[in-house]
C-alpha cells in the first residue's frame, strides 16, 4: 500500500517446555525405557534441566498428549505403551462434529482390513491361528451374551492383525475397533447378525489357516461389506455418524 516490501512472517516461537519435552523424548528412546518404567520426579527434572517446575508439568502435558508417557497417582511418570488410544478421541470428536460419517469410517476399515487378512494369511504363526480358534469358540459358546461376543469379535480382528507379523497394522486397526467398542449401545441390533457374524469369521479364518491370501482377502471383504449394508438398518439412518457395534 505504501510501496514498501511485505516482511514474510516470523517463524512461531517454541516454547521453551516444548524443548524439554524433546529432551526427555529423547533421552527415554536412547535409555530404551520400556513400557511402565518410571522417569525421574518432577523436581529431578527441573534440577536437570535447569528450569522451573511449571516447565516440567507443560512439558509432561505434551508428552502426555504424544502418547509416550502416562501420568499416575503415586508413581509419577511412566513410560506409556505405543496402542494408538489417543486416536480413538480424534474418531470420535470427527463423527460427533459431522466432520466425518460411520459409512466413512467403515470404509477405512474395509480398505485395511482385506489386505490385513491376506497378508495375515501369508505370515500368521500357530499361536496367532490359535488366538483366532479362541474368540470363535468364545462367541460360539457365549451366543446370547452381547458382551462377550463383542469382546471375542474384538479379540479375533485383533489377532487377525497380530497375524501379519507387522505391529503397525496392530495399532492402526485397534483405535477404530476401541472406539466401535466405547460407542456400543445397541446390543439387541448387534446379536441380530450374530449367526452371520460367526460364519464368516469362520470362513476367514480357515482361509488365514489354509495360507490363502485370495480367500481370505475375499471373505475379509464380504463380511464387512455386509456390515456396512446393514449399518443403516442398525443405526436406524442412512449412514449418518451414529455409531453401532463392532461385528
Amino acid at each position: 500500500m505504501n510501496g514498501r516490501k511485505r516482511r514474510a512472517p516470523l517463524p512461531a516461537r517454541r516454547r521453551l517446555s516444548e524443548d524439554v519435552a524433546d529432551e526427555i523424548q529423547a533421552e527415554v528412546m536412547a535409555a530404551a525405557l520400556r513400557p511402565g518404567q518410571r522417569l525421574p520426579t518432577e523436581m529431578e527434572l527441573a534440577k536437570q534441566f535447569d528450569v522451573s517446575r511449571s516447565v516440567i508439568r507443560e512439558a509432561t502435558t505434551i508428552l502426555v498428549q504424544r502418547g509416550l508417557v502416562d501420568v499416575r497417582p503415586g508413581r509419577g511418570m511412566v513410560v506409556t505403551e505405543v496402542n494408538g488410544d489417543g486416536i480413538i478421541d480424534q474418531y470420535a470428536l470427527m463423527l460427533h462434529t459431522n466432520a466425518a460419517t460411520f459409512h466413512q469410517l467403515m470404509e477405512m476399515r474395509l480398505a485395511l482390513e482385506t489386505e490385513i487378512s491376506a497378508l495375515s494369511a501369508r505370515s500368521r504363526k500357530q499361536h496367532h491361528l490359535d488366538a483366532m480358534e479362541g474368540a470363535l469358540t468364545q462367541a460360539q459358546e457365549h451366543r446370547d451374551d452381547a458382551q462377550v461376543c463383542l469382546e471375542a469379535d474384538l479379540a479375533f480382528h485383533r489377532a487377525v492383525a497380530q497375524g501379519t507379523g507387522n505391529p503397525f497394522f496392530a495399532i492402526v486397526t485397534r483405535p477404530i475397533n476401541e472406539y466401535l467398542r466405547r460407542a456400543y449401545s445397541q446390543a439387541f441390533a448387534y446379536m441380530a447378525h450374530q449367526d452371520e457374524t460367526l460364519r464368516e469369521h469362520r470362513r476367514i479364518y480357515e482361509a488365514i489357516a489354509a495360507m490363502n491370501s485370495r480367500a481370505a482377502r475375499e471373505g475379509t471383504r464380504a463380511h464387512l461389506e455386509r456390515v456396512m449394508a446393514t449399518a443403516a438398518h442398525i443405526l436406524g439412518e442412512e449412514g449418518g455418524g451414529a455409531p453401532m457395534a463392532p461385528t
